[in-house]
């Protein structure tokens, strides 16, 4: 008699919550006001997880996920150092919030990294995630186009709320804020499912390179992420993107090991590293240099919170209340609210598990997009996807030592009786 056996719980279900969580974790389109529906859910899909590895078939599909929990571990640190900062000011009510975001942001990447602990599950949530991605790209794209057709703000169908407040959506689905002029052409300046403009240009680069990593490799897909990265209107994740792209394409060590054509890729790699970072400073449109002409206000104050988080670095180094505008923008300026221990132990989040990884793998691009995103441009604090997409992307590279093909589809089992 031959039977098959399978698990209590089916296999898509985690992965299938967590993709249904990411609109709500911050910094996410209903993140501001939803959050413990995101944390909620992924939570729930943790323990659907954890119960999926009573079978024998299950448990054959883990693989090595230390370096997605040394990402946790500190961050945990990175909010028990909050935690400190809190009681010892004394402070009720910034203690309560602290706590939230320790089960907000900390909780709902743990219960990633457990659900994505499955091979089947972290390819899911990586696939699911880019199609999402690409979906809202490509509704931008037909957006920019009824615009040209219907004329500036053509075809609106309703709101969304977004940050605290309602923005626009329009036909198909393309949430944005504000429109931008190129060239005399104005466009939607695409929030997507970023809180804004510069969430959703990381999510696009994300997306660009986890795509490599679970084979949708089409042109054709990748020129529309691009596209939609584009349609960001964003300084930052231009330049992020294409600084490193470069990194990934000449410079990332690969898993073969590295000969004389490495060492000439490597080496043609640090002229290309030039050339990009020239392109993100000289760009029209999307430039830094252009920036300065077509919103010369929001540099000047992420600038002044740069300064003033430099300035804290050797005046106060422990955090603390600042009265500048946009004060922990990102993680530099956040030296001056959280304190030095926080950003170190937010960079150690990042950085270390790339290290172990040796650099090796495309989840070195993921955490190096993430990583420049929120050094330059957007806060670390309160923000569990943006640490949640380099969980992923660590355990799909674990998951496939070969980084230059995906993780093959595990095979059903069959016991016989």
């Amino acid at each position: 008699m031959t039977s098959r056996t399978g698990p209590r719980v089916p296999a898509g279900l985690p992965a299938g919550i967590v993709l249904l969580a990411v609109p709500f974790l911050r910094p996410n389109l209903l993140g501001e006001q939803l959050a413990v529906v995101g944390a909620g859910l992924v939570g729930v899909a943790a323990l659907l997880a954890l119960v999926r590895r009573g079978d024998p078939a299950v448990q054959a599909d883990l693989v090595p996920t230390r370096r997605a929990w040394t990402l946790v571990t500190f961050l945990g640190l990175a909010y028990v150092w909050l935690l400190l900062r809190a009681a010892g000011e004394g402070s009720g009510p910034n203690l309560q919030s602290v706590l939230q975001d320790v089960v907000l942001t900390v909780g709902s990447v743990a219960g990633v990294a457990t659900v994505c602990r499955e091979r089947r599950s972290a390819r899911w949530v990586a696939t699911g995630f880019v199609v999402i991605i690409g979906v809202m790209c490509a509704s931008w794209i037909v957006t920019a186009l009824l615009w040209g057709v219907l004329g500036v703000g053509g075809g609106q169908i309703g709101q969304v709320p977004v940050g605290g407040s309602a923005q626009p959506l329009y036909l198909p689905f393309t949430v944005t804020y504000s429109e931008q002029t190129v060239f005399g052409v104005a466009f939607p300046r695409f929030t997507g499912l970023g809180r804004e403009s510069g969430w959703m240009a990381m999510y696009c680069a994300v997306a660009y390179f986890v795509a490599r990593q679970v084979g949708l490799r089409r042109a054709g897909f990748g020129l529309v992420l691009l596209l939609g990265l584009i349609g960001c209107i964003s300084t930052s994740g231009f330049g992020v993107f294409v600084v490193v792209w470069a990194y990934d394409q000449f410079i990332r060590p690969r898993a073969a090991g590295i000969g004389l054509k490495g060492y000439l890729r490597q080496l043609f790699g640090v002229v290309a590293l030039g050339l990009a970072a020239w392109v993100a400073v000289t760009a029209p449109v999307l430039g830094l240099a252009a920036k300065r002409t077509q919103n010369v206000m929001s540099l000047d104050e992420r600038n002044r919170a740069t300064e003033a988080g430099w300035n804290a670095l050797f005046t106060d180094p422990w955090g603390g209340a600042t009265s500048v505008s946009q004060g922990g923008v990102n993680l530099i300026s956040d030296i001056g609210v959280n304190g030095l221990p926080f950003v170190v132990l937010v960079l150690a989040a990042l950085l270390v598990p790339v290290a172990l990884g040796g650099g090796r793998g495309r989840s070195t691009a993921v955490t190096l997009v993430v990583l420049l995103t929120l050094l330059l441009a957007q806060p670390a604090g309160a923000s569990a996807w943006a640490f949640a997409v380099c969980v992923v992307a660590f355990t799909l590279d674990d998951a496939a030592p070969d980084d230059e093909s995906p993780a093959p589809e595990p095979t059903a089992r069959v016991v016989t009786a």
